[in-house]
């Protein structure tokens, strides 16, 4: 009696023996790579709120008391293409396009273009970023980043390098001791070197508070190897972002006793008007 192919087949499969894949395997494999789809996207959407908080932190675009002087040293061309954070635009890109690997090897994925896919992946993160971003998650994400992960100001282009010219009179940081009752302000900039910082005749800008943990923005002058002299002391905020200065009747900025003291008693920091 002739084979057939059935018997052909059974047979192969004997000689190799071949054992069925269980049901359960499909469905992993289709969830690891649906949440690896996921996790891109999401990752995605971090590398884009953290670019656009990099971009728009820059002083030209939201400090116009400076934008003068800065144009009249370099052209505007050049300081917008420094100030994109290519590195995070990579990220993205990368994140992009792991989440269109991810979901073309899902069960359905192979049947969409690939421009389609990229498109909707692009599309998700940025309005997860949308609501990221109204969350201030960017500035979060880069604050981190920038005090504990070495090299990463030399990385990215970033608001902090710029204020880090001693030389030049700019000291930008974060206040880590500080008394109501001194002149003295212990300023860490972004390569956690520590300034002495003399704010006797500082000129006290509104929105900026000196207190413990937050973040200004110093002009004055440099005078020595770890030492400077305060001329204005600004917040490290956008200026949509500022808060309104208020001294109540003990002379606290906004309330808080660990804040600079404006009263007769401490006369030396003015506020600007």
């Amino acid at each position: 009696m002739p084979k057939t192919h059935s018997d052909q087949i059974l047979r192969e499969i004997e000689k190799r023996k071949v054992v069925p894949i269980p049901r359960w395997h499909f469905i992993l494999k289709s969830a690891v790579f649906w949440a690896l789809a996921l996790i891109s996207v999401i990752t995605g959407a971090l590398s884009m709120v953290t670019a656009i908080y990099v971009f728009f932190d820059n002083d030209y675009i939201v400090d116009r008391a400076g934008i003068e002087k800065l144009f009249l040293q370099r052209p505007l061309v050049e300081v917008v293409v420094e100030a994109i954070p290519y590195a995070w635009l990579l990220a993205l890109g990368l994140f992009i396009l792991t989440a269109f690997y991810g979901f073309r090897h899902t069960r359905k994925g192979y049947r969409y273009p690939t421009l389609r896919v990229i498109s909707v992946s692009l599309l998700l993160s940025a309005l997860l970023c949308g609501i990221l971003d109204s969350f201030d998650i960017g500035r979060y994400i880069h604050r981190y980043l920038i005090e504990n992960v070495q090299g990463y100001g030399q990385l990215v282009h970033t608001n902090e390098v710029i204020w880090a010219q001693m030389e030049k009179g700019l000291l930008g940081g974060k206040v880590v001791r500080y008394s109501a009752h001194d002149t003295l302000v212990v300023i860490r900039d972004y390569q956690r070197r520590l300034w002495q910082v003399d704010i006797s005749r500082a000129e006290l800008h509104p929105g900026a508070q000196i207190i413990t943990g937050r973040y200004l923005k110093i002009t004055g002058l440099k005078t020595g190897p770890n030492s400077f002299n305060a001329a204005t002391i600004r917040p490290w905020v956008k200026k949509n972002h500022r808060h309104i200065l208020k001294i109540d009747r003990r002379g606290h900025v906004n309330g808080n006793p660990d804040s600079r003291k404006l009263t007769p008693a401490n006369p030396p920091v003015r506020q600007q008007k």
